[in-house]
């Protein structure tokens, strides 16, 4: 074998790399000696086969004696080079374990490994990315978020904005992870920044972070609305661009309502609309459930009724302009939007379309700009009059509560087969519960202050709290300074649906967030029976919870400032037997009135799509809607 090796590189030194590669051919590869596997890869190199030669390379680096470092760096190099992918995932993590110092080299890896639904793998090897690069930065950022490391957030984005202090991006993400972990302190850094219009990096960050994230700290619609990150994106991708709109269907004719969403599975979205999208009348309305939700999530679809089923019109695989005319295809009527901006969002579907009538609905509380949208769909309480110049959308108000509740295939809490204690979930059976089940990045320093002060005039209540591990440390230190000792909070773990339903009722009182509500999370406490506290503000996302209490019957349960918020909920801790009657009141209601009525808040929908249709067939512009509502129910729907 040796003389074939000698040939080998007396033919390659003089440039013949056919009759090296020929020699080589005469040794068997897995009789190959290291040096002979390195030439054959250098060879591979010079022919321009870099497949052949990554493979080669890789071939090498594992034999005894190798050069690991520098035959796997060549090995990744020349694989990302014959851009194989597929096969970069499949052996990056190897190659990463031997190279270290070669950043371009760790970010192709880990964006292959991310491609083939590696992320957690991939995380595992973030701090080999260049803090200098923001793209590098970006990629790492996602890869954190998808294998849910968020602790591991900050430090990458701190070590990228010393090179880059007013990047908008990298502000805006660093604020997120605060609104996240619950950072109090570096989000009133952010904020301090944000309100200082001398500072320019506050202000790019400002106009970096998503709309949906600005919902979480601001309470005022003006702020709300002024353009941000999803504007700039969207307007960059559309390009001005607006298609004609197309001629509304006949009168006489079934209206079409196309509902495009990712959100058509198990998510919050569908909880709540399930019911309406069933009760639909199909006499009136032909529907369609314009779906790209991942197909892992889709596959919730298979135990849907046939009814929902058959009106799916799967878009995932389309890009946003086949999608588009996909809708057009559908002759779609009316094009709700279910996402807004919220995460996955493709708004871009949205501007393309040409139906002739665009509205948002359920997904996100506040206007969204930028995209035709004629209507937004909300109620009297979360859009009051004063809230009109702040939507670029008509305002289309149903009568009692913009948000739909599906009281048919909802879990009912206790329908398990195990009963609840509250020894399984780290309660004290005696103690009063105070309980709040909204996402971490709704709670704010100001509503632990508040909530700090309600525990501190109800000796020996406990604050019962849903949050991530990587939040904890920080709330309960935020509750220790201001005075409320540690063992006085107990945190929810994460769950399915059906079993924190089934907890929700060990708790006495639900205290909401503000100035962003809980949304769906308020409806299930109320849907379990648990009266709940509200603050109420000047927008939709701090108005939602008085809209759902309005609808449920119980008002008196949102409060318009801070003072009365704690004297509240420090009253009804302190009279059980009001809070008794409330509990029974809100059973009686839960069966009688507007929230949990799903077809009643079917009807109202409906009506509100046929005003639209009225004014788009008399070739009239989107005006304010606002549906009558219909005569009050006299007997239980459940």
């Amino acid at each position: 074998m040796q003389q074939y090796l000698v040939e080998a590189v007396t033919a390659y030194q003089a440039g013949d790399f056919e009759r090296a590669l020929e020699s080589l051919s005469q040794m068997p590869d897995g009789a190959m000696p290291l040096q002979a596997l390195a030439l054959k890869g250098n060879i591979h190199a010079r022919r321009g086969d870099v497949r052949a030669a990554g493979e080669t390379f890789l071939m090498a680096a594992r034999m005894p004696g190798a050069d690991r470092p520098l035959l796997m760096r060549l090995a990744g190099r020349m694989l990302e080079q014959a851009g194989e992918t597929q096969r970069l995932a499949e052996t990056g993590v190897e190659i990463l374990h031997n190279v270290f110092d070669d950043p371009a080299l760790a970010s192709v890896i880990l964006s292959a490994l991310q491609a083939y639904g590696a992320a957690a793998q991939a995380a595992e090897f973030v701090d080999r990315l260049d803090p200098a690069d923001p793209a590098q930065v970006m990629l790492g950022l996602n890869l954190l978020r998808a294998a849910g490391r968020l602790q591991n957030i900050p430090p990458l984005l701190d070590a990228a904005l010393k090179h880059f202090p007013d990047d908008g991006m990298l502000n805006a993400e660093r604020f997120n992870i605060a609104l996240d972990l619950c950072d109090f302190d570096t989000q009133a850094a952010c904020l301090r920044r944000i309100m200082d219009e001398a500072d320019a990096g506050g202000q790019n960050m400002f106009a970096a972070q998503s709309l949906h994230r600005r919902l979480m700290w601001s309470d005022d619609e003006a702020a709300n609305c002024r353009p941000g990150l999803d504007q700039f994106l969207l307007s960059r991708q559309m390009n001005g661009a607006a298609p004609p709109r197309r001629r509304f269907g006949a009168t006489g004719e079934k209206i079409r309502i196309a509902y495009l969403s990712s959100d058509f599975y198990g998510h919050a979205t569908m909880i709540l609309i399930r019911e309406v999208l069933m009760a639909h009348d199909r006499d009136r309305f032909e529907i369609g459930l314009f779906c790209y939700t991942s197909a892992d999530r889709a596959a919730d679809q298979q135990g849907w009724p046939e009814r929902l089923r058959d009106a799916i019109v799967p878009l995932a695989d389309l890009d946003d302009a086949a999608a588009a005319q996909a809708v057009a295809d559908w002759r779609a009527d009316i094009l709700v939007d279910l996402k807004g901006f919220t995460g996955g969002h493709r708004l871009g579907i949205v501007a393309r379309s040409d139906a002739p009538v665009k509205a948002t609905w359920i997904g996100y509380p506040g206007s969204v700009p930028g995209v035709g949208l004629d209507y937004a769909i909300s109620d009297r309480i979360v859009t009051p009059q004063s809230s009109r110049p702040f939507y670029e959308e008509k305002l289309c108000c149903l009568p009692e509560s913009y948000q739909a509740n599906d009281s048919v295939s909802r879990p009912r809490p206790g329908s398990g087969p195990e009963r609840n204690r509250r020894v399984d979930h780290g309660l004290p059976e005696t103690a009063f519960v105070f309980a709040s089940f909204n996402n971490v990045m709704k709670i704010s320093r100001e509503m632990v202050a508040l909530w700090a002060q309600i525990l501190a005039r109800t000796p020996g209540s406990i604050f019962w709290c849903l949050a991530p591990v990587a939040a904890r440390a920080n709330l309960l230190a935020a509750f220790v300074r201001e005075g409320i000792a540690a063992d006085r909070l107990v945190f929810a773990e994460a769950m399915s649906y059906e079993r924190h339903l089934d907890r929700v009722p060990l708790a006495d009182l639900a205290l909401d967030t503000f100035p962003c509500n809980g949304h769906t999370t308020t409806s299930d406490v109320l849907w379990a029976g648990v009266p709940l506290v509200a603050l109420s503000g000047h927008s939709f996302a701090s108005r939602v919870a008085e809209s759902l209490l309005h609808a449920i019957g119980l008002p008196d349960l949102a409060v318009h400032d801070r003072a009365s918020y704690a004297d509240l909920a420090v009253a009804l801790h302190d009279d059980r037997e009001r809070l008794a009657e409330l509990k029974t009141k809100l059973a009686e209601n839960a069966r009688i009135m507007p929230l949990f009525d799903s077809e009643r808040f079917t009807r109202h929908l409906e009506r509100a799509y046929e005003a639209m249709a009225e004014r788009a067939r008399a070739g009239l512009a989107p005006d304010h809607i606002e549906i009558d509502p219909l005569p009050a129910r006299q007997t239980p729907f459940i």
